[in-house]
Order: C-alpha cells, then sequence, then structure tokens
C-alpha cells in the first residue's frame, strides 16, 4: 500500500511537472545567428506580444523532450522560451556520444547561438516591445548561460541548473543581472565545493544571487528522464524557478 501510494504521487508530480498550460504551443523553428542556421525549439503562450522570454541552453544530452519540456511549461507559464540546438539536430544516444558532443563543442559559438536566441525572441511580435529574458541553462547548457552571461548577453536573468561555475571575485564580476543557482551535495560532475565557492565569489563581489544546494541530491536531479531524478526536489526547485523569474522578469 506505502508502495502505491508512493507510485501515484511520482505519477503526479510527473505530469505535473511536464504538462504545459492550455494555449501554450511549441515548434521545430530555426534563426540565423554565427553565420550559420540554428535549429530551436520555440514554445509560446496564447497571447505572446510584449511576455518576457527565456532562453533554455540544453544539457550534454543535446536538444531532448526533456529540454523541449522545459520550453513547453515555461510557455504555459506565460513565457516565451526559446531552446537553441547546440549539437545541428544530434542527441546523445549514451553517455560516450554525448560526451563527446559536449568536448567537441565551441565554446564561443556556443555563446553566440545564445545570443542569437536572445535577438530572435526580441525580434518576435514585430519587435515591438522590449521583452525583459531569462537564460537557464542545465548541466552543460548552465555552464555555457554563464558564459553568455559574464560576456555582456542582453538578458535580465540567469538560472544555472548543476553547471560548472566561475569560483573567484573576479571572474564573477561582469554579472549584470541575478542570479539563481540550483546544485546537490551529493553531484560529482559539479561538486558542492564548486558551487559553495562560486556561492561565495558572488557575495564577495556584491551580486545579487540565490544558491540553492540540495542536500543528498546528484547530478541532473531536475531531469525526470535520468536515473538520479528526484520528483519532490525537482518539484521544489521549479517552483523556486518561477518564483525567481517572475520577480526578475517583472516589467
Amino acid at each position: 500500500m506505502i508502495f502505491l501510494k508512493k507510485a501515484l504521487v511520482l505519477s503526479f508530480v510527473l505530469a505535473a511537472l511536464r504538462a504545459p498550460a492550455a494555449g501554450a504551443a511549441g515548434a521545430a523553428i530555426t534563426y540565423e545567428a554565427g553565420g550559420e542556421t540554428v535549429p530551436a525549439y520555440l514554445a509560446r503562450p496564447a497571447v505572446s506580444d510584449g511576455r518576457p522570454g527565456v532562453v533554455i541552453v540544453h544539457h550534454l544530452w543535446g536538444l531532448d523532450s526533456h529540454t523541449r519540456s522545459v520550453a513547453d511549461r515555461l510557455a504555459g507559464l506565460g513565457y516565451v522560451a526559446v531552446a537553441p540546438d547546440l549539437y545541428r539536430g544530434k542527441l546523445g544516444g549514451d553517455y560516450g556520444l554525448a560526451q563527446e558532443m559536449m568536448d567537441r563543442l565551441d565554446g564561443a559559438r556556443a555563446v553566440a547561438l545564445v545570443n542569437g536566441a536572445i535577438g530572435h525572441l526580441r525580434g518576435l511580435d514585430g519587435g515591438k516591445s522590449r521583452r525583459p529574458i531569462a537564460i537557464i541553462g542545465f548541466g552543460m547548457g548552465g555552464r555555457v548561460a554563464l558564459s553568455a552571461a559574464l560576456q555582456g548577453a542582453d538578458a535580465q536573468a540567469l538560472v544555472i541548473y548543476y553547471g560548472h561555475v566561475e569560483t573567484t571575485k573576479e571572474a564573477v564580476m561582469p554579472l549584470r543581472m541575478p542570479v539563481l543557482g540550483i546544485f546537490g551535495t551529493e553531484d560529482v560532475v559539479v561538486t558542492e565545493k564548486e558551487s559553495r565557492k562560486f556561492e561565495a565569489a558572488l557575495k564577495a563581489a556584491g551580486k545579487q544571487a540565490t544558491i540553492i544546494v540540495y542536500n543528498g541530491m546528484a547530478h541532473a536531479f531536475f531531469d525526470d528522464s535520468r536515473p538520479d531524478f528526484d520528483p519532490e526536489l525537482g518539484k521544489d526547485a521549479w517552483v523556486r524557478t518561477q518564483d525567481f523569474l517572475a520577480a526578475a522578469l517583472a516589467p
């Protein structure tokens, strides 16, 4: 009986995390950036004029169903969300291939594609309004999102889910936007030591930042397609992300 109750709770949480609100719609698109045509996934609410935007930077696995589901959920909350494909349409079918694609990714190109995605969002709806925009990155994408922010991306907020970060005051000094960082104590990829140093560096630099390090959580605990997914804390992280975006992107 206890197992059944837990299974029902897990099913409910997964459905809540994956389901976009009524009226949200997503589709494959392309945009121009860095001298190339970039494939991407765009999800937008029923009414998108002037709505805040979010650029989602995918993890090492590529622009997969999980990344698209995040875009859908953001659109369901009223954001115009775009997720650029940094791998030119390829997916990491296994960890070895995904790691190889990540290692081959050019950092400067990745930042250029993020900046292009921001430009694409600003050009939607005739470019009639200057919508506030956030960048959210997961794992590898968290590192790319941070790099874009440090290099002056035209965005107003940054969310990093368990991506590699900077650990000195000098390195984070260029940040000009509030930061939400989400990490886990048991992450062997981005260790607690690294995330705590990031937190200390941001504080020393006087930056507006909230760093959450979930006790007992491993890498990718938010990703419901991975073994380390935790439904309860994944939901908590999503609520905190929603609250952060609502405050950071408010008119």
